[in-house]
């Protein structure tokens, strides 16, 4: 009788521990589904990528990336305001499914969660200041610098101006949103203010007129859909839905409308996500074979 309690008791604990498991393991894709909304987390104060607009509301190159997305689900949208701080914390500790907030692809970041591939948004930063203030970027050493909270605007300066033969180190002020940046450099509080291109010509818009970049583009700004870690089933459903968007032409009607040459916030470059020209040729998007 004894030995029959403990191997029942044994089957028990076994089939606990196997429940148990697949409950911990069901991926968000899963509960996305059966509850039919995908909460993605955006920020609000970033235009052109994403911002409130006079009606009160969300627009933005990463608002129609995510509702395309949440399309192609089948499942409604649950917007959740995120910053530099939170996009990533809301991530790790399951407040939304699914970042698309202007969130470069860095190393420190893919330490905390996971990216689908390829990024979406592909861009550079830049040195931007008064028109004939600085003659090249390496008279940036030294400069009171205007930056977000949470950007890693000041580190890929400060690497940049390295290579330069710089060995002084920037005198940072973060603020809150890239308006107070762009507020500080117009007030003079600060003498340049680091981001990537399509947030520069969104903040500045048509008072950016007496003000310039100064030297080329640097650091990779690649923007990264972000997903919890370890959820490969979710990672590769968000991975495939991009890439299919980029196959199918989705992704370059969401382009053209923000960044084209007849678009809202025109961009210098092309930050569409696309294969090496002189491998692939032109125009080739970034995308797995079938």
């Amino acid at each position: 009788m004894k030995k029959r309690s403990i191997v029942l008791f044994a089957v028990l604990t076994l089939l606990v521990s196997l429940v148990s498991t697949a409950v911990a393991k069901e991926s968000i894709l899963d509960k996305v589904k059966k509850s039919g909304v995908i909460r993605i987390g955006s920020g609000t104060t970033v235009p052109p990528v994403n911002y409130i607009d006079k009606n009160g509301n969300w627009t933005g190159f990463d608002i129609a990336i995510g509702d395309e997305i949440a399309k192609r689900l089948g499942v409604k949208v649950e917007r959740v305001n995120v910053n530099n701080k939170t996009r990533i914390a809301f991530l790790a500790n399951g407040r939304i499914d699914l970042t698309v907030s202007s969130m470069s692809h860095t190393r420190s970041r893919d330490e905390q969660i996971d990216y689908a591939e390829p990024p979406y948004l592909w861009s550079g930063k830049i040195f931007y200041a008064k028109k004939g203030k600085f003659s090249g970027p390496a008279d940036v050493c030294g400069a009171r610098v205007a930056i977000t909270q949470g950007s890693n605007a000041y580190l890929a300066g400060q690497d940049y101006l390295k290579e330069l033969g710089c060995t002084k180190k920037f005198r940072v002020i973060a603020f809150q949103t890239n308006a107070e940046c762009f507020l500080a450099l117009r007030q003079g509080k600060a003498d340049v203010y680091i981001q990537d291109t399509p947030i520069i010509a969104g903040v500045a818009g048509s008072e950016g007129v007496g003000y310039e970049a100064v030297g080329p583009i640097f650091s990779p700004g690649l923007y990264g859909l972000g997903v919890a870690p370890n959820d490969s089933k979710w990672r590769d459903t968000i991975s495939f839905i991009i890439q299919d968007m980029l196959a199918d032409g989705a992704y370059e009607k969401i382009y053209l409308t923000w960044f084209g040459p007849d678009g809202k916030f025109p961009l210098p470059i092309n930050a569409r996500p696309r294969l090496p020209e002189d491998i692939f040729g032109k125009d080739k998007p970034w995308v797995w074979p079938r």
